[in-house]
Formats: C-alpha cells, structure tokens, sequence
C-alpha cells in the first residue's frame, strides 16, 4: 500500500506513527533529505535494508548511510568515537554531516556490505 502524506506545514503525529510502524516492520519509506528524497529503512533489519539495494538497483559494494538523529543515538549504535571524531560530531551536529564510522553489532552488516564500518 502506498500512501503519500504531506508534512510541509505540520507533521501529523498518526502519520509519523505509521510511517514508524513501517520501519519497524522492514518496509521501506520515501523521505526528504537536504538535496534529494532517499529511501529509509531499519538499519537493524538485513531484510529491510536488501530491499534498498533491490529497490535502487543499488551495487551489492555501496554501503547505505545511516541518518542518526541525536548524537546519543550515535553512542547506541557505534563504537567509541576518537577524539577528532568526537570534536566533528559536537561542532558540525545536528546538520547535514557524514562521518565513517565503526558500527556495533546491532547494525546489520547489509548497510556496510558486509564491512566493520559505517557512514553516518
């Protein structure tokens, strides 16, 4: 099913909680960045994110980046910064900023290609 919503103006908490819903049941969802409009999925689920990669025609060697949207949620899902990262993290978040990360184990290993690290 797919369904548009609007969220211009105002976002609708019964929307957000849907489109939440879907994530968390390894669909995929369509939302706005800074430049473009990317597919989103749960950077837990190796079934959510290989619907990504078949979905885009993506390579099976193009790591997928993981929007995070705290830098409490960064601790959650990377091992410890280092120094230098930790002093990009606090002068360049919240905003539009890649960093390459080492992700935990919670990350599933399709969003890295099977790698150690993350873009974040």
């Amino acid at each position: 099913m797919t369904q548009i919503y609007n969220w211009k103006n105002a976002v609708r908490d019964d929307e957000l909680n849907n489109v939440i819903e879907i994530l968390k049941n390894e669909g995929l969802a369509i939302l706005p960045t800074e430049t473009v409009y990317g597919i989103a999925a749960s950077a837990y689920s190796d079934t959510a994110c290989k619907k990504i990669f078949e979905a885009k025609g993506r390579a099976q060697d193009n790591p997928l980046i993981v929007h995070v949207s705290s830098k409490e949620m960064i601790y959650n899902i990377v091992e410890k910064p280092n120094e230098i990262e930790e002093k990009l993290i606090d002068c360049f978040m919240p905003g539009p900023f890649t960093l390459i990360l080492r992700k935990k184990k919670c990350i599933c290993d399709t969003v890295t290609c099977f790698r150690r690290n993350c873009w974040y």
